[in-house]
This record gives C-alpha cells, structure tokens and sequence, in this order.
C-alpha cells in the first residue's frame, strides 16, 4: 500500500506540471475574466462604475481562488486564506462609506484599524483592493501565480481617473489595513498548529481509516486549535454523537449509502458531481497519478456569493460586506466541524461497506481524507446559505455557474437553502457521508451562520 501525504501531492502537481482537469478549467476562466474586462469601462463615480468596481472586486477573489485550486489547497486553510483577505479588503475600502461599521471589536482579537487621514481624497477600490493583495499575496503558496493575476488587476486600477497622489496615498492605506490584518492573522494558532504532533490512525473498531485510492495522512487533525472568528470556542455549538459503531443504528446507516448508490437517478449522479468540491482528487492513468484540481467547499459558496452581488448589482462596499460576512460563515463553520471531526473520528462509509457487505464497493466520489462525522460540505453550505438568506432573502432564485469552470453544466436554484440541502445531499449520493452526518452536520451549519448573522449584521446595511 503506498501511502501520499498532503504535500506530497502537492509537490508533484507543482514540479510535473500536472494539470488534468485544470486546464479546461483555467482555459474557460480566463475566457470569463476577459470578458469581465472587456465590460468594465471607464468614467465619472456613477452607478455603472459602482457596479464595475464590485465586478473588479469579484475578479480579485477569483484570482485567490485560482491559486488556491491550483496549489491543493485544503478546505480549512482555504477558508483561513479567504476570510483575513476578505475582511482587509472591506476594512481597506469601507471608510468610502461611513454607514458601514469596522468589524474591529466584533471579530475574535481584531483590533481597531488604521484610520484615513481627515481632509484629503482616497480611492477606495484602490485602497481595499490593495489590502485585499497585501494580505492575499502572503497566504498565497503559488505567489508568482497570484503576482501574475494581481499585475491585470493592478493594471486596471491605474487607469483610475484619479490624481497620482490620491492614487498613492490610497495604496499606503490599503498596505497598513494589510499589516494590520495580517499581524492579526499570526495570532489564530495556525503556526502553532504546523508543529503539532503528527496524527496517528487509530487501531480502535470504527475509527476512521485512510481510504483509497490514495491512502493520504488525515488534513488538519488540530485545526480545533485555531482561534474562532465570532464563536468563543470550536464546540460552542452541540451536535448528537453519530450512531455508535455497530449498533442497529449504524447498520442501517451504512445500509442507507450502499443502497442509495446502487440505484443513483441521473438528477442525482449530476448533483454528486456539482458538488463534490474535493480538493485532493485524483485521476490514475497508468502509473501516474493527476491531480485532478477542484474548488474548495468554501470556494464554492464564495463564488455563489459573487454571483448573487452581481445579480443585486450591489456596489463596492456592500458587496465587500457581503463577501466578508460569508467567509466569516465559512471559518466558523469549518472550525465547528473539524473539531467534532476529530473528536467523534468517525469511520467512513467505504471502509464500513468493504468489512460488511461488498469489499470491492467504491463510491461515486473518491472519499477525502479525514474523518467522517459531520459531514463539513453540509456545514459550510448551510452556515452560508443562512448568512446569504439573511441578507438577501429566501426567495433568490439564481444559476449557479461556479462549476462551468471545471467543466461542470450550470444548475438553478430557487433559493440559498435549496441549494445547501442539494450541497449537503450529494454527500450520500456521492458514497462519501452517512445521513446522519449531512442531517446533523446541516444543523450544525445553521447554528453557527445565525450566530454570525447576529454578531456582524448590524455593522451593514443590507
């Protein structure tokens, strides 16, 4: 059995070139970021380029996004990435207007930030964007990547209608919001984590077991550690213990999935595949193994959040607002999870299905590697659905077109919450969770995004 840590994988991606599916993937993005460019335009401050300084901002995170994908990065320091580069590029822009409070004092140990000088002009997408690649440029692994997107924004920028001073005195403010998020940042435990003891595979019945085809070492075994973002522990909130191991209650859990997927509709095999966003899958041919190169649950929703901007046609802070808001969500949400993760270090649907009904059985979706309960797409999806239904109401029916990407058709919604529940589904669909983990995990998700939601609206006006 050959056994491929985390960045093992990584690190054949980045020396063999290996793209896979990511070059499809990245051929149609860039299509799509050209064409956002080409709409932009130039002029006075009116509501037209309002609404192209949010498609700007939307086309900054995306470049975080494409070199989050690109490196394997997992879920957890996915939503880290996001939410310190999200939150400095609101904090950076949101002095623009003044109805929108700082998060400082709201946030886990955020502290007050920066101020702009009295008296004298700023552009504020200058300002917020820069923090926004101050603070994403130093998470970043593949940072000649990232440079590389930032130098088309930054082009962009320059050809701001506005005075070369202005324009300077707006990318210092952004740079010292950027330190001041990113000191913040080493303060979350997350370097203390990287030299943790190494996770070690429990021998104990029911135990999570590292699943094939890769047999990887467990992500993130004390990502609990990690300071919350609005939460005042990693388990504040509570959910059931999963079904003990064994039990009647289990039997028929591991019953469910391999039932279920034996007789898979089209409509659901589809949904299983939308959703799977698994950052470590594989492809085999031969005697090499491909990175096959997708986004990141969070990722995911992120990406859902611009589109749902651009349908509001929201303008640069509110828009900044709602992307802060969400990877807020995100966080907590992962940190919830991850902790009843490790502590419950549930067994896999794949390892019970093999030792009791079919040992050849393979899910749909190659299982990724940690443990089962709960399931944590189900968490992050309705941690976000309930921040976005919050602040846009239930009643939103869009298309979401995130997976066009990477080769995936569009699929419709008429609501967050629709499709949270088809995000959390598709876990069973996809051979990878019990019932009870995407049941149990959705309340969890629930929880923490009100909980976030009653923290952080009142700093907004949406």
């Amino acid at each position: 059995m050959i056994k491929f840590s985390y960045f093992i994988l990584i690190s054949a991606s980045l020396l063999c070139g290996i793209q896979g599916v990511w070059a499809q993937g990245a051929h149609v993005r860039s299509a799509h970021l050209q064409g956002l460019q080409d709409r932009m335009g130039q002029g006075p401050v009116d509501a037209q380029v309002q609404n192209a300084e949010s498609r700007l901002a939307e086309r900054c995170v995306r470049a975080l996004t494409d070199v989050m994908v690109h490196d394997i990065t997992s879920p957890p320091v996915a939503g880290r990435d996001y939410v310190y580069s999200l939150i400095a590029f609101y904090e950076g822009a949101r002095p623009g207007d003044t109805t929108y409070k700082s998060f400082a004092g709201l946030l886990t140990g955020l502290p007050p930030l920066p101020k702009p000088a009295p008296g004298v002009a700023y552009d504020w997408m200058v300002a917020g964007a820069t923090a926004f690649y101050k603070t994403g440029y130093a998470f970043a692994f593949s940072k000649d990547l990232f440079q590389q997107s930032w130098d088309t924004i930054a082009a962009v920028l320059r050809k701001r209608a506005v005075a070369p001073e202005v324009y300077e005195r707006s990318v210092k403010f952004g740079e010292l919001v950027a330190a001041q998020i990113l000191k913040w940042s080493r303060e979350d435990n997350y370097l203390r984590t990287r030299g943790m003891q190494r996770y070690t595979v429990s021998k104990t019945p029911g135990s999570w077991q590292q699943t094939g085809p890769d047999f990887m070492e467990a992500i993130e075994p004390h990502w609990d550690q990690m300071r919350p973002m609005t939460m005042e522990k990693a388990h504040q909130f509570v959910i059931p213990e999963p079904a003990p191991f064994n039990s009647p209650k289990f039997v028929e859990e591991y019953k469910d999935v391999y039932q279920t997927t034996l007789k898979l509709t089209k409509e659901q095999e589809d949904a299983a595949r939308f959703w799977d966003c698994n950052p470590f899958a594989t492809q085999t041919v031969g005697h090499l193994m491909y990175s096959v190169k997708k986004i990141s649950p969070g990722g995911h929703w992120i990406e859902i959040t611009g589109l749902a901007i651009r349908q509001k046609n929201l303008s640069l802070i509110p828009a900044l607002y709602t992307y802060s808001l969400v990877s807020v969500a995100i966080f907590d949400a992962i940190l919830g999870a991850w902790d009843e993760k490790y502590r419950s270090n549930y067994i896999r649907p794949i390892t019970a299905i093999q030792q009791t009904i079919a040992p050849t059985w393979q899910p749909l979706l190659q299982t990724p590697p940690f443990p089962e309960y709960p399931s944590g797409h189900s968490v992050i999806s309705m941690s976000s659905a309930t921040v976005l239904t919050g602040l846009f109401g239930d009643d939103f029916h869009y298309v979401d077109s995130v997976e066009k990407a990477y080769g995936l058709p569009e699929r419709p919604f008429l609501s967050f919450f629709e499709a949270a529940n088809e995000a959390a589904m598709s876990r069973l669909y996809g051979g990878i969770h019990f019932r009870e983990a995407i049941d149990n995990g959705k309340d969890l998700g629930k929880m923490i995004g009100g909980h976030v939601l009653g923290r952080l609206r009142g700093a907004g006006k949406l």
